[in-house]
């Protein structure tokens, strides 16, 4: 009778010690993302100007050479930026379209004739790109009598920067680091989830990736902003953005000319351009169409297609 109630504890001791030893993965990002949840929150209430951006495609610089990562970081960042609420966001097919036409790369792209080509074509504000510095991943394991635990850890560092395709001219330019870390656990003889996992990759841009959006919110404000004039029919002034972007009724609107493309004579690279005259102030009094305007003059006059408006402060 002892023998088999020693049995039988034994037995259930066992079953309870491998339903608390099933295999378990927990993922964990860095805990400095909780700012960026914060920021993200708060991008519902967005008011301003929405700037219209473009990603160009990352390019691949690390010395351990995962296939398709610039891809998925300029993926990242571009869903990033749409979820925002703050721009928006130009398809990736309309650039890549305009880069094959043209022969360009990615690294090209912060070139001012070309970014400003870009703004001209697709009516950008800002581009948007960068590169993969460094990625690597670790494995960092622990192991009782009966147990074992294993943390896959994926670091990544990022370049990224903002160019101004009004002038043609870097905004900003910065560098971020990512780091992506899972632990599974399990019975030793059983095994741990092998380290080939797309998800760390993913975890670890992502981390990069929202922590760079602090910043970058940051550069692109609604000050940066400009449209253009699209038409001129009378007294009507019709505006290349509209509700869409950002714009209310009542806004007030600074017109001034595109102003001249300064080359550099040692290079003959563009510079960018110089601001250009001042040529009045326009009003919207209406909106039309998916993202247009019509405004009124305020005061000036010698208006054009294609002048430069800004919102005034």
């Amino acid at each position: 009778m002892y023998k088999l109630k020693l049995v039988s504890t034994v037995f259930v001791c066992g079953a309870l010690f491998l339903s608390g030893c099933t295999s378990t993965v927990k993922s964990v990002h860095r805990d400095d993302n909780v700012k960026v949840n914060a920021m993200e929150a708060s991008s519902v209430d967005f008011k301003g100007a929405k700037l219209r951006v473009g990603v160009v495609n990352f390019e691949n610089n690390a010395a351990r050479k995962v296939r398709d990562i610039e891809i998925v970081a300029t993926n990242i960042l571009t869903t990033m930026l749409q979820e925002s609420g703050q721009f928006i966001v130009v398809p990736r097919q309309d650039l890549d379209a305009i880069l094959d036409q043209q022969d360009l790369s990615a690294s090209k792209i912060i070139g001012p004739n070309t970014a400003i080509h870009l703004g001209k074509v697709l009516g950008l504000n800002a581009i948007l790109t960068g590169s993969i510095t460094s990625y690597a991943e670790l494995v960092e394991s622990s192991n009782t009598i009966l147990t074992q635990s294993k943390t896959l850890v994926a670091k990544v560092g990022v370049d990224y920067r903002i160019v101004d395709t009004t002038t043609g001219v870097q905004l900003f330019a910065s560098h971020g680091n990512g780091e992506f870390r899972k632990t599974s656990g399990g019975l030793l003889g059983f095994g741990s989830k092998s380290s080939a996992d797309t998800s760390l990759k993913d975890g670890a841009l992502r981390d990069a990736l929202a922590k760079a959006m602090n910043k970058i919110t940051g550069q692109l404000t609604s000050d940066l902003w400009s449209g253009r004039i699209a038409q001129i029919k009378g007294k009507f002034i019709y505006i290349n953005a509209g509700k869409q972007t950002g714009l209310r009724i009542g806004d007030t609107l600074i017109v001034q000319e595109l102003g001249e493309d300064i080359i550099d004579p040692q290079t003959g690279v563009s510079l960018g351009r110089a601001p250009g005259v001042v040529r009045g102030k326009l009003q919207i009094n209406s909106f039309f169409g998916k993202n247009g305007s019509v405004a009124g003059v305020i005061s000036g006059g010698g208006f054009r297609n294609n002048d430069l408006v800004k919102l005034q402060n």
